[in-house]
């Protein structure tokens, strides 16, 4: 694994899977999540926040089935939430706030148990109107998508809209 501490490159040969915690908040950290911090599987907390981190969260945070508490807030992460973190079972706090971070908020997952607040500061995110009871983005949509919505979804939007 390879981390970037301090603006000092660090690259770890052997890392024991047990961890059960890893803070690397406030650390100068910078560049993308590696997808091998999914190799961690015995990780309970993870705190990445408030460094410099850039591109997708990873889709192999999923892997962490212990992952009780997950801390990416402050950092310049973009794309969309990986579906699949909403199944990890242990999942009861998170903070995915103030990142560039876009698209839908998976439904039917751990996501919709949670405050608002975990999300706020991404523009470009939307199903907010599950967890908050109000939409703060529709996602634009092409001329036929617009055709193809059914009466009732447009009732919905108009009323969420007001």
């Amino acid at each position: 694994m390879e981390m970037v501490n301090k603006g000092v490159e660090m690259i770890f040969e052997l890392i024991q899977n047990d961890f059960r915690a890893i803070d690397f908040s406030a650390k100068k950290n910078h560049g993308k999540i590696r997808n091998s911090i999914g190799f961690l599987n015995g990780l309970h907390l993870l705190n990445l926040s408030g460094n410099t981190f850039t591109s997708n969260i990873p889709q192999s945070l999923a892997n962490l089935t212990n992952l009780e508490s997950l801390d990416l807030s402050r950092n310049q992460l973009s794309g969309q939430i990986p579906r699949d973190l909403g199944s990890l079972s242990f999942f009861s706090v998170m903070n995915f706030s103030h990142k560039n971070l876009q698209g839908p908020i998976p439904r039917g997952t751990q996501f919709q148990r949670h405050n608002c607040s975990v999300f706020v500061g991404n523009l470009k995110l939307y199903g907010l109107e599950d967890v908050c009871g109000e939409t703060h983005h529709v996602p634009n949509r092409t001329p036929q998508e617009a055709e193809d919505l059914s009466e009732s979804e447009e009732q919905v939007i108009s009323w969420i809209l007001g």
